[in-house]
């Protein structure tokens, strides 16, 4: 069955394919030597900041109960813990950088070599986000994986369709969109991938039967 799917934001296209390149990039310097996590999520912010427009800001490393309505319930989302990337509607007047009403997409930026167990834990705290927030915020992973396609969200160098669910919670998620830096058109399993994972409060609106 088919999904009615928000569209993807435009400032992620070209940031993560040049994400992709960069890896590749990178690779070919340090090649024995696998990217620390705070190296792409550095990247990823240099390159959604460059695609960005003007009616929008990113803000790195914000407190999620800083996302969120003061009286809104983070279950299992420390004090103190922090989303990757934020991205507001711009500041137009006095309100505080974290005021919840501007935020619009929350991200999150994982190895894809990490534990299931860890993509997870994000994964749920992206979902909890969701839970929390009353505005229309989206939430998004980007999975960032050197020499290797990430199985569990990609197959035959392709995005893995559908909907799957979250463990422990009601979301979901979807692979919205997969881009890869590869030697040759033929060298899938050894290319670097970039997987943009939108997460749900639930399934999307089916669209109707024709």
């Amino acid at each position: 069955m088919g999904y009615e799917m928000p569209e993807r934001p435009r400032f992620l296209e070209n940031a993560l394919q040049g994400l992709a390149f960069w890896i590749g990039h990178r690779h070919s310097l340090f090649r024995s030597y696998p990217l620390p996590e705070g190296a792409m999520v550095a990247e990823a912010c240099n390159l959604i900041q460059a695609n960005l427009s003007d009616s929008l800001e990113l803000r790195p490393e914000c407190q999620y109960k800083r996302l969120v309505q003061p009286d809104a319930q983070l279950n299992g989302i420390g004090d103190l813990a922090r989303a990757d990337l934020v991205v507001f509607s711009r500041n137009i007047g006095n309100e505080p950088n974290g005021d919840p009403d501007r935020v619009q997409f929350v991200m999150e930026v994982k190895r894809g070599s990490a534990a299931n167990a860890n993509i997870n834990d994000d994964l749920k705290r992206l979902y909890t986000f969701l839970s929390g927030t009353q505005t229309n915020a989206r939430a998004f992973l980007i999975v960032v994986s050197e020499s290797k396609a990430p199985a569990r969200f990609v197959a035959g160098g392709k995005s893995r369709l559908g909907s799957h669910p979250i463990p422990d919670s009601l979301g979901c998620f979807h692979v919205r969109r997969t881009v890869k830096a590869a030697a040759s058109f033929s060298n899938k399993n050894s290319a670097h991938y970039v997987c943009l994972i939108e997460v749900f409060r639930d399934r999307p609106t089916p669209l109707p039967k024709i």
